[in-house]
């Protein structure tokens, strides 16, 4: 009975609040056209009720009286109506071409072209209805569910300080061949050189640095727009445009935990806005916490048991030797009172990480047409990784009174973000003029922990200090445009300079984090040609073998440390022409000049043909580039792989060093790319939206990392060998414009909205298929036997198939009164992985695997208790699928490979969110 009589309380209230409300319907159109205005967004100031215009315009929502309504749109000047008794209403938005502070749809600088009749493909994504309903949080996991060109996964798919990035790529291509803008305005780059994962050997954006409840929405354009905006847009364009609101407190909190309890993540954000002055002008403000517990790699229950040798065996030894037995080593276990779950690796899900972020938007009108700008903002990250168990019976590797039963060494990485941008535009004579100055840094430290440095015996520290990293970017800007409306049907001027620096810098870490202390100078007797012996440096010997440096990652060394810059000016024009009503034309050329070396010069052509009102065929035609970042310039650093179970450290020798030259690798030249594009947009019923595309893209001497060169080869040149020496490692691998892809896809994205039992119901479909071979090797002359190390099969999968080539998204949306749900599912193509399992010259073993696809499900539910407080709750991959174990011959514990969605499984989610 009690049961029954809260039920029926809970009944009586909700009918009670339903009452209060009513449907509004709508029609939004635009001012000077009259025509309808599709996927404008309408919502209820102060709360969480909202909804999208259909393709007619057309808008249904559950109101109350008294609410004030705002309704905006990309390219027209938002509205505030306050609503009384009526039960419809008809909107008239002005354009927006004229109002300053309104950010273009990226790919054109015309500040009234729309998504539906660009010449190039361009999504629009609005983070509201995802930052409720979708159980992800970070900006590149919200992207990776929703966008179907768009892939990032958990960086600790990545080694070392790579973990702790979520890099991103576009279309199948590098992570360091997209573009990323805040506002409009050119982001700077992490200074991390990135190991495995994504982006072997390259740098890319750190889109979670940027606190997600400070973005408004998300603009991709998929296209190369390097002649639009400079290098690395080879793939596209991902801008991310700040919130502006005032007057309203946006506060969210959200919980998850995996199916084991562990990686449990929290993110908590705050934004606020206030008017300044009652010119429009604005401050608005985010702050953002977030936790990420470790995770284990999942799998099944007896995943992660190692059943190896542990306190028998010599160092990386896999042919047992006679000292071990079994018995020996259970008996050692129980006396140490620990199970062989004791040395699991820790790491393969997630890193253990807290993130401070804290971001702002502003803009201060000084007159009629003119306003000072600002945003930018610092995060502060600490993200531990965690690597191969070094066991006790690797005696090469620890030392047992300092470890008596091995150690789980730690990678600390400090990470701090700092942006500031300060611009002001106005218009002189009718010419829209806008000069900015954006500044950014990124400062990467390196602390390893649990760790020992072998060689120095007990003498050795367990932490250290290895050192740390930062790259900087200061551009200044100065962009003109005006439009035109009666030259043809319509024209678009655009032009403007760019002047930026760039530096880099390595700091040294402790000596014990890099030294190599059984390093002995050999001398031998000479005599002069008077016949007085002396004695002759004839180089240095490693006299017990055990290896250097803090363990995980090495130090830098005095001997790394740079400190350089780059200085980079720009010009560039940018045409957009209405030459009939149905016929868009736009064209754009750039010239860059780089101090380090010389010219770069793109251009681009797109066109779009109206053939009806509902059909629109596209197409482009671009050439491209991206300049090699000054990390992969000057980047040295020793670290430890695995190959067939055994330990190898290995060197990464900076492209500037001596050992690069004497083997024949010239200094990095900028990547070129010409790309082809050819599509439609369709709206072929009411409510449906379609737009297809098919591209081609040719990029010509990409930068990557060489294979490994073993020490062993006899035949190398001096400095390589004294490279191996000083460092003591058995491998070097080296920076080279190595190779040539093609890349060939076709994308696709569809969306239905629709009125729906008084809500508000849309679908949202879109895929990619995307084919990526390599279609040159460039080989040193001279360097003929050494092809296959030079570009190996795992750079090669990397590229071509480490990512998966079918990605389709499928999801729903309904929004009805104080509920909202999601439903949501989307499919990764299959990948193949290549392991290393040796140096062997010429050709090294590699073993291949080929992981299925699969399909990952998201379920979430709603409610809103009062207008202003939302509660949600809901899950991450529903069915709890985990995707391939790994099957490499060498390694006794199958493992799940997460590269094609980062997932470790079943992770539910609750979220509270409250806006007053």
């Amino acid at each position: 009975m009690k049961h029954l009589f809260y039920l029926s309380l809970f009944l009586l209230v909700s009918v009670g609040l339903r009452a209060q409300q009513r449907i509004l319907s709508g029609n939004v159109v635009s001012a000077t056209e009259n025509a309808p205005v599709s996927g404008a967004s309408v919502y209820v100031k102060g709360t969480n009720t909202g909804t999208l215009t259909d393709t007619q315009g057309n808008f249904k929502l559950s109101i109350s009286k008294g609410s004030t309504l705002v309704v905006s749109a990309i390219g027209f000047q938002s509205q505030e109506i306050l609503l009384s008794n009526q039960n419809s209403l008809n909107v008239r938005l002005e354009a927006a071409a004229n109002q300053l502070g309104e950010i273009e749809v990226v790919g054109s600088r015309n500040a009234s072209r729309t998504r539906t009749d660009s010449p190039v493909a361009v999504d629009v994504i609005d983070l509201k209805p995802l930052k409720e309903s979708a159980p992800q949080v970070s900006i590149t996991q919200l992207l990776q569910y929703v966008s179907p060109s768009f892939h990032s996964v958990n960086g600790s798919n990545a080694g070392d300080a790579g973990s702790a990035l979520n890099l991103s790529q576009l279309r199948g291509l590098g992570v360091d061949q997209v573009l990323v803008l805040v506002n409009g305005k050119r982001r700077h780059k992490s200074s991390n050189v990135n190991w495995g994962g994504l982006g072997n050997g390259a740098t890319g954006y750190d889109l979670n640095s940027i606190p997600t409840g400070a973005i408004e929405r998300v603009e991709i354009l998929r296209d190369g727009a390097a002649a639009q905006y400079g290098s690395d847009a080879i793939a596209g364009v991902i801008n991310l445009v700040l919130r502006k609101s005032t007057d309203e407190l946006t506060a969210t909190s959200t919980l998850s935990t995996r199916r084991r309890g562990d990686g449990a993540t929290s993110r908590t954000s705050a934004n606020y806005g206030f008017a300044l002055g009652n010119r429009g002008g604005f401050f608005n403000a985010t702050a953002e916490f977030a936790t990420q517990g470790i995770s284990l790699t999942p799998g099944r229950n007896d995943a992660g048991l190692y059943n190896g040798p542990i306190y028998g065996g010599g160092a990386n030894t896999r042919a047992y030797d006679a000292i071990y037995t079994k018995e020996i080593d259970e008996a050692l276990l129980a006396k140490r009172g620990i199970d062989r779950h004791f040395f699991d690796q820790r790491g393969g899900g997630s890193n253990k990480a807290k993130d401070a972020l804290l971001f702002f938007n502003a803009a201060v009108p000084l007159k009629e047409e003119a306003e000072i700008y600002a945003f930018g903002g610092i995060s502060h990250r600490n993200s531990q990784f965690t690597a191969v168990y070094r066991l006790p019976g690797w005696t090469e590797r620890t030392n047992s009174f300092l470890y008596p039963d091995g150690f789980l060494p730690a990678m600390d990485n400090i990470i701090t973000d700092k942006s500031l941008t300060l611009g002001i535009k106005g218009k002189i004579h009718n010419w829209n003029v806008d000069v900015s100055n954006v500044y950014g840094k990124n400062d990467f430290g390196n602390v390893i922990t649990n760790s020992i440095n072998a060689s120095l015996g007990l003498k050795s520290p367990t932490s250290f200090d290895a050192g740390k990293y930062n790259a900087s970017q200061n551009t200044a800007s100065l962009d003109i445009s005006r439009y035109f409306d009666r030259v043809l049907k319509g024209l678009n001027v655009a032009f403007g300079a760019q002047y930026r620096v760039e530096t880099y810098q390595i700091i040294a870490g402790e000596e014990a984090s890099y030294s190599k202390a059984d390093l002995r100078t050999i001398y031998d007797l000479d005599t002069t040609t008077a016949g007085i012996p002396f004695l002759n440096n004839a180089g240095s010997v490693a006299l017990n073998g055990l290896s250097p440096g803090s363990q995980i990652h090495a130090g830098f060394r005095p001997a790394n440390e740079v400190n350089v810059n780059r200085s980079i000016s720009a010009g560039y024009v940018d045409l957009e022409a209405n030459l009939t009503t149905a016929w868009l034309l736009s064209g754009a050329f750039r010239v860059e000049n780089f101090s380090d070396f010389g010219n770069v010069t793109t251009y681009k052509v797109a066109t779009r043909y109206k053939f009806a009102d509902w059909l629109n065929i596209r197409g482009s035609y671009n050439t491209g580039f991206r300049a090699p970042d000054l990390a992969q310039f000057y980047y040295t650093e020793t670290s430890t792989s695995f190959q067939q179970g055994r330990a190898i450290d290995q060197v990464t020798a900076s492209n500037k060093s001596a050992a690069t030259r004497a083997l024949g690798f010239p200094s990095l030249t900028p990547e070129k790319s010409k790309g082809y594009t050819i599509g439609f947009t369709s709206q072929p019923v009411r409510k449906v939206e379609l737009t297809a595309d098919a591209y081609w893209v040719d990029v010509d001497n990409r930068v990557g990392n060489t294979g490994n060169f073993s020490a062993t080869d006899t035949n190398l040149p001096l400095e390589v060998r004294n490279l191996f020496v000083q460092t003591g490692t058995t491998q070097a691998k080296f920076f080279y414009n190595s190779f040539s892809t093609r890349t060939k896809g076709l994308e696709f994205t569809g969306s239905y909205k629709t009125p729906f039992r008084g809500g508000q119901l849309t679908f949202l479909v879109g895929g990619n298929f995307v084919s990526n071979e390599v279609t040159k090797v460039n080989t040193p002359k001279g360097l003929e036997a050494y092809r296959y190390i030079i570009f190996n099969e795992g750079e090669k999968a990397r590229v071509t198939s480490n990512i998966p080539s079918q990605k389709v998204t499928i999801q729903a949306f309904f929004h009805q009164g104080r509920f909202n749900y999601l439903l949501r599912t989307v499919y990764f193509g299959s990948v193949t992985t290549a392991a290393a399992q040796n140096a062997t010259f010429p050709k090294p073993d590699y073993f291949f695997q080929k992981l299925n696809p699969i399909w990952v499900t998201d379920l979430s539910f709603g409610y809103r208790l009062t207008s202003a407080i939302q509660v949600t709750a809901g899950v991450n991959n529903l069915f709890d699928i985990l995707g391939d174990y790994t099957q490499v011959p060498s390694l006794r514990n199958p493992t799940v490979v997460g590269i094609q969605n980062g997932s470790a499984g079943i992770q539910p989610f609750a979220r509270l969110s409250a806006i007053f």
